[in-house]
């Protein structure tokens, strides 16, 4: 068989990698930059070290602190209107999933005719490179800072659209995993999870390949033994430098293979219910990992490994399917996801759900077809937690 697979985002890594912001930005030739981040990574006083440094280097700064969950194309246009008034030349993102998909969106609009609605996968338009793009995540989770992907929310269909190219590319990564002391554990867990499931969701892809195997399986691991230390301490820096990595090489793992079902549930139920993605991912993923199993035995096989069960190797698909499954909802208690109950959704509104699942960018990546009736079914398994 034969495979391709690229890793095009250089990275800076490891604590106090973004006191390094500044210099960085300047060697990429930008004198004036956006930096974009929302009100939590304001609040922390994250937001104000960034801008600090940045203008200690000699750079103007303008500021975009309206980022919003789930990132509206409404949103999106307005900043990039601000931006080419104000003629940056560069955009630094500092927050989790949000606000790099905001960032990288806003990007694409610095060198292309907006909105950015023209530009949703599918659409076949095409788009020519933004500015210099840097993204530093707060979160350990979306691995969106080395990801070719925009996730926007289309405001005028209530879903989710991809924008993928090479303005929503970062120029480089900078990830310090001691801006992610103090996050909490709810957050911790729902965005780990989310990793999680990149990894899971790459290895069993229909675009699965040897790289995305190897980072995958090692992401999985390393989120396994240290997402519950970080829940339970938040200042525990060994775990956020694992689980900084972790992210970093899952979003690498699925930027080729993609992800499938899981985040096509996620997307769906998020677009919805406005539930926070990583916590639709862990739901979603071990009803998934069951059902590929027949089809994939060996990478669920793989990932349970990863987690360090022990699975006979006389267990069939079903049986191994099972086993995988119920060890992910087992770290998801642990981690204190929360259920689709807990969110007061009705199991009768499952069925509204189907189209928008099966409509779903990722949804053609699944490693084997899924009909209606089949995604019901997986839906069910999600709301039983």
């Amino acid at each position: 068989m034969i495979t391709s697979f690229s890793r095009t985002v250089p990275v800076l890594f490891g604590p106090g990698a973004s006191m390094r912001t500044g210099l960085k930005v300047k060697e990429l030739g930008a004198q004036k930059v956006l930096c974009v981040y929302d009100q939590g990574v304001k609040s922390a006083g994250i937001a104000d070290k960034i801008i600090d440094n940045l203008k200690a280097a000699g750079l103007q700064v303008v500021i975009f602190d309206g980022v919003k969950a789930d990132p509206p194309d409404t949103i999106i246009n307005e900043a990039a209107v601000m931006a080419n008034e104000e003629q940056v030349d560069g955009v630094v993102g500092v927050g989790g999933g949000s606000t790099m998909d905001t960032a990288k969106a806003i990007n694409l609009l610095l060198t292309n005719p907006p909105p950015i609605n023209l530009y949703y996968v599918g659409s076949g338009r095409e788009h020519k490179p933004g500015k210099v793009a840097v993204m530093i995540p707060t979160t350990a989770g979306t691995g969106s800072e080395v990801t070719p992907i925009s996730v926007v929310s289309d405001t005028a269909t209530n879903s989710k659209k991809g924008v993928i190219g090479p303005a929503t590319t970062a120029t480089l990564a900078i990830v310090d995993p001691e801006l992610l002391l103090g996050l909490p554990p709810q957050i911790t867990a729902s965005t780990g999870m989310d990793a999680f499931a990149h990894a899971a969701e790459a290895l069993t892809s229909g675009g699965m390949n040897p790289m995305s195997d190897v980072l995958g399986e090692k992401a999985i691991s390393l989120i396994t033994q240290n997402l519950n230390k970080a829940v339970k301490d938040g200042s525990d820096l060994a775990a956020r430098t694992n689980l900084s990595f972790a992210a970093l090489i899952a979003g690498f793992s699925f930027s080729d293979s993609l992800t499938h079902w899981g985040h096509a549930i996620a997307h769906t139920i998020g677009a919805k219910y406005h539930i926070p993605h990583g916590v639709g991912c862990a739901l979603a993923l071990p009803a998934v990992m069951e059902y590929v199993a027949d089809a994939v035995p060996g990478k669920v096989r793989q990932v349970g490994l990863a987690m360090g069960l022990s699975l006979d190797e006389n267990l069939s698909p079903a049986e191994l399917g099972g086993a995988v499954a119920e060890a992910i909802r087992q770290l998801n208690r642990e981690v204190g996801i929360p259920s689709l109950k807990d969110f007061k959704i009705e199991e009768s509104s499952l069925e509204q759900l189907i189209d928008g699942v099966m409509t779903d960018d990722c949804f053609m990546f699944g490693p084997k077809r899924a009909s209606a009736a089949q995604i019901l079914g997986m839906l069910k398994k999600v709301y039983e937690y």
